[in-house]
C-alpha cells in the first residue's frame, strides 16, 4: 500500500515538474502559445486526450522534447489507469458473482455443500417460492446454480462451508433453517457443534446416513433429523402393499407446480389472523368451505417449545404464535396465503414474531 502511494506521488510531482519545465521553456520563446503553468497543463490535457485544438504547441527544442516525454508517459499511466478501473469493476463483478458481500435474504434456508441431494431440496423450496443460500467452496458449483436457478430466489456464496464467516455472508441470524450437507454425518455434526457456539437459536436440519447417530445429533442441538435410509425404505415397503397411498405421500410432501398438485403446507398464525381464537371445528369448516383445504393438524406453541397435534379435537383452540397444518392444491395456496396473511413454512425468526 505504502509503495502504491509513493508510486502516485512521484508520478503527479514528475508530472507537475514536466509542467512547469515546459512553461519555462515556452515563455521565453518565439511567439509563444504557452504562456502560463495553465496553458501547459491545458495544452497536456488536449494533446493526452487526442482531442489536439492547436491552439497551443511548443515552439522551442527542449519544449517539444519534454512534450515528448509527457505525451509517451503520460500514455502509459493512462493505459495503467484505464486496467486499473477494468481490473476493479471485474473484481467487482466477480465479487458479486461468487456472493463475497453476502446476502440480505431473510426467512430463508441455509444449506452448506453442493451436491445431488441439496440441489434437489433447492429445487422443491425454489418451486415452493421459498429463498435459499448455498455455500460451497468450487468456482464450477456456482456457474451451475446461477445457471439452474434465478438470483431472487437462490444465493450462491462461494466460501468454506465448515467456517463462521459463510454463516455471517448468509445472514444466518436471520435465516429460517440450516442443513448441512457436507458429505458424511461426522462432517456435518462438527459444523453443528462449531455453528452453535455462534447461532444456538437457529433450526438445524439434517439427513442421516447413519440412523443409529439420531440422538447423537439431536443432543448436538439438531432440531429435525431424517436419516436417508429411513424415509426411503418406509415409501418402498409402502409401494410394496398399498402403492396408492404411496404415490400419494410422494405427492404430497413434493413442493406443487402444477394446479392440481397436491401438499401439505404449515402457516403460521399471526395476531392479527381471523384464526386467533377459533376452535379448530370452525377453522376446518371455513378452509374447507370456502377454498376446499383440509386441515389435518396444529404445531401448538408451548412453554417449552411445540407441540404437533395430528387430527385435532374440534373444541382445539388456535393462539398466535402456533402454526396450523393443512392439505392444500396449487390453486388455492393464493387465498390460503391472502387468508393467513403470510407464506407458508417456517417464521423461526423472533424478530417476525414479534412484529406479527
Amino acid at each position: 500500500m505504502k509503495k502504491r502511494l509513493l508510486l502516485t506521488i512521484s508520478a503527479i510531482s514528475g508530472y507537475i515538474i514536466i509542467l512547469l519545465l515546459i512553461y519555462h521553456f515556452e515563455s521565453g520563446g518565439d511567439n509563444p502559445s504557452i504562456n502560463s503553468f495553465f496553458d501547459a497543463a491545458w495544452y497536456s490535457l488536449v494533446t493526452l486526450t487526442t482531442v489536439g485544438y492547436g491552439d497551443m504547441y511548443p515552439v522551442t527544442i527542449p519544449g517539444k522534447i519534454l512534450s515528448s516525454i509527457l505525451i509517451l508517459s503520460s500514455l502509459g499511466i493512462l493505459g495503467y489507469l484505464i486496467g486499473k478501473i477494468t481490473e476493479h469493476f471485474q473484481i467487482l463483478s466477480e465479487r458479486r458473482k461468487m456472493g463475497l458481500d453476502g446476502t440480505k435474504f431473510t426467512n430463508h434456508a441455509v444449506i452448506l455443500g453442493w451436491n445431488e441431494f441439496s440441489e434437489g431440496v433447492i429445487t422443491q423450496l425454489a418451486n415452493a417460492k421459498k429463498k435459499t443460500c448455498i455455500i460451497t467452496d468450487s468456482k464450477d458449483d456456482i456457474d451451475i446454480i446461477r445457471e439452474r436457478f434465478p438470483e431472487e430466489m437462490v444465493f450462491p456464496i462461494f466460501s468454506d462451508p465448515g467456517g463462521r464467516e459463510c454463516l455471517v455472508k448468509a445472514n444466518a441470524t436471520k435465516a429460517a433453517s440450516i442443513m448441512p450437507c457436507l458429505g458424511d454425518d461426522t462432517k456435518n455434526l462438527v459444523f453443528i457443534l462449531n455453528a452453535r457456539k455462534d447461532f444456538p437459536n437457529l433450526s438445524y436440519i439434517v439427513m442421516l446416513d447413519n440412523a443409529e447417530l439420531k440422538e447423537t445429533f439431536i443432543s448436538a442441538g439438531v432440531t429435525y433429523t431424517i436419516s436417508r435410509n429411513e424415509v426411503s425404505s418406509k415409501i418402498v415397503a409402502s409401494y410394496t402393499f398399498e402403492p396408492i397411498v404411496a404415490k400419494f405421500s410422494e405427492e404430497l410432501i413434493s413442493t406443487e407446480a402444477a394446479e392440481d398438485d397436491c401438499g401439505i403446507q404449515q402457516y403460521f398464525i399471526k395476531k392479527d389472523c381471523r384464526f386467533v381464537g377459533k376452535d379448530f371445528q370452525e377453522i376446518f369448516t371455513y378452509l374447507k368451505s370456502n377454498m376446499n383445504v383440509i386441515a389435518i393438524a396444529v404445531n401448538k406453541k408451548t412453554e417449552s417449545g411445540y407441540q404437533l397435534i395430528k387430527l385435532p379435537e374440534e373444541s382445539l383452540t388456535l393462539s398466535y404464535g402456533d402454526y396450523i397444518v393443512v392439505m392444500t392444491s396449487a390453486r388455492s395456496v393464493k387465498n390460503l396465503e391472502a387468508t393467513m396473511g403470510c407464506r407458508e413454512g417456517l417464521y423461526y425468526s423472533e424478530s417476525f414474531i414479534d412484529n406479527n
